[in-house]
Formats: C-alpha cells, sequence, structure tokens
C-alpha cells in the first residue's frame, strides 16, 4: 500500500504521495527527524506512479543521469525511472518495476535532482559540497570529486565541528546572505541528520598546501567554481534564467574564498578566526 510522507528540511517543504510502501517505511525511519504533517503549501510536491516502466537491463549508475531543461521544467531520467516537474514544484516520479532495493536508491536520487531545479526559484541551491558547523557557524567546502571534501569534513569532526554532509548541502537565501540547512543528504562520512540553520560564514574553495590560509578570489572565479558545483542543473544556465542570477547571488552576498589545507586540522582555527556572519 502506498503513502503521502511530508517532511521538513530545516525551512524546505516537500510532500510526497504514493511512495511504495517500502520505501515509505525507510524514509519514515532514515528521513524521521524532518517529517512533518499538516504542511498548507509544500514547497516541492512530487506524485509517485510505480510500475510505469519496463525493468532495467543494466547495473544501476545513478552518476548516469540524463536530464533536459527547456526553461518552464526540467526531466530527469534513469534506466529505473523519470522525474518531471516544473518551476512551481510540482511534479512526478516514474518508476520501473521489481526495482528491489534500487527503489529506495532511484527514487533519492530523482527526489534530489528535482529539488534541485525548484531551489533556484527561492534563490537556494543544493552544492557539490561539504558542510560543516564550527561555533554555530556554517562553511561549505565546493569541489569535484577527490578535491578533499571528506577529508576536510572528517578532520573538522575531530576538532569539535559537525559535519552536515561530506559530499551534497542545502544552502538557502536568508535576509544577511544565506544558512547551510540541516538536509538527509547523501554523504560518504557516517553522518547524523539533523535540524538546523546556520548563518553561512563562508563559501570555500579548496586548495591544497602545508599551511592553512584563507585567500581572496576574483568575483568570476567564484562564479565559475559555483556554477560547476551547482549539483543536478549545472548545465542548465542557458535554458533556466533563475540559474545565473542564483550564482550571482551566491558569490556576492556570502563572502567566498580559497581555502589552502593540509590533511591536518590545523585549518579549524583559520576558520574560527573568518569574520564572516555570526
Amino acid at each position: 500500500m502506498s503513502q503521502a510522507l511530508e517532511f521538513d528540511l530545516s525551512g524546505v517543504t516537500l510532500r510526497l504521495t504514493d511512495v511504495p510502501s517500502g520505501t515509505a517505511a525507510r524514509l519514515a525511519t532514515e528521513w524521521g527527524v524532518y517529517a512533518t504533517v499538516g504542511v498548507s503549501a509544500p514547497f516541492l510536491r512530487i506524485q509517485i506512479l510505480s510500475d510505469r516502466i519496463e525493468p532495467p537491463g543494466s547495473a544501476f549508475e545513478p552518476k548516469k543521469m540524463v536530464s533536459r531543461f527547456s526553461g518552464k521544467e526540467a526531466l530527469f531520467g534513469l534506466p529505473e525511472g523519470r522525474a518531471r516537474v516544473d518551476r512551481d514544484g510540482r511534479g512526478t516520479i516514474e518508476l520501473a518495476r521489481e526495482l528491489g532495493s534500487r527503489e529506495f536508491f532511484t527514487l533519492m536520487n530523482l527526489v534530489r535532482a528535482s529539488l534541485a531545479w525548484c531551489l533556484p526559484s527561492r534563490g537556494a541551491a543544493l552544492l557539490h559540497a561539504a558542510g560543516l558547523v564550527l561555533d554555530e557557524r556554517g562553511f561549505v567546502l565546493a569541489g569535484s570529486e577527490g578535491s578533499g571534501k571528506s577529508t576536510w569534513a572528517r578532520l573538522g569532526e575531530e576538532s569539535g565541528a559537525i559535519v552536515i554532509s561530506d559530499d551534497l548541502v542545502l544552502v538557502d537565501a536568508t535576509p544577511d546572505g544565506h544558512a547551510l540547512l540541516g538536509a538527509p543528504f547523501r554523504s560518504t562520512h557516517k553522518t547524523v541528520f539533523r535540524k538546523g540553520r546556520w548563518p553561512l560564514a563562508s563559501i570555500l574553495f579548496p586548495e591544497h598546501g602545508p599551511s592553512p590560509r584563507l585567500s581572496s578570489v576574483p568575483p568570476i572565479v567564484a562564479k565559475a567554481r559555483i556554477a560547476a558545483n551547482l549539483t543536478f542543473v549545472a548545465d542548465a544556465v542557458e535554458a533556466d534564467d533563475r540559474i545565473p542570477g542564483l550564482i550571482e547571488d551566491l558569490a556576492t552576498r556570502t563572502p567566498c574564498a580559497e581555502l589552502t589545507f593540509a590533511p591536518d586540522p590545523g585549518f579549524v582555527e583559520t576558520l574560527r578566526a573568518w569574520p564572516g556572519p555570526a
């Protein structure tokens, strides 16, 4: 029997309807801290349509998601399922038959992609980044695979920081800049999901070196590196008039800097001294 579920991701709400029972049970457990009821106007509303696609004949490869953007809506596709979502946050996800354990991961990938497409409408974004909370301020380290995000998150935690994720973070616009949000998104580091909104002190870009230091980056460089790390929608810049404004906002309203660090926790004190929002 399918179910309807509602979640509050630290201020970003979503409703999933017709969720297959097995996946619904797992979501209720893993996303339990975000569960809510009675949301009158969820930011994202997705109906799940099960057993609409032939079972895939290939191994599960979520990184091979294909996307298409028209400006008014986005389409995301995997062999196991596909999503269609408009800019107002209404969409559907179709799932293939006989997915077994792949059903949950397929749905999560397509929900994340759908959310990423809608977030620019509120000046928010999903970033390919690690997120730490240090002294009640958020820091994100945006970078490609292998750039040191997981090492940075682990070392930060060893020095008392809270790890939000080491791979995908949700940031939301605020009157004073942006906030790092607690959200149940992928992390290779074992992370305790928690609700919360922390002022985003800086968007950081990694550089490796022997001594920790923060260096300013020209706005054009900050914009290019943010654009490259907009998960799921980096290719929509030309098709969507919201994306350039989002990149501009992230690069100018929240301080951006290059963080040089070695594989040791010395960078933590450098971040503590950063004069960003408190």
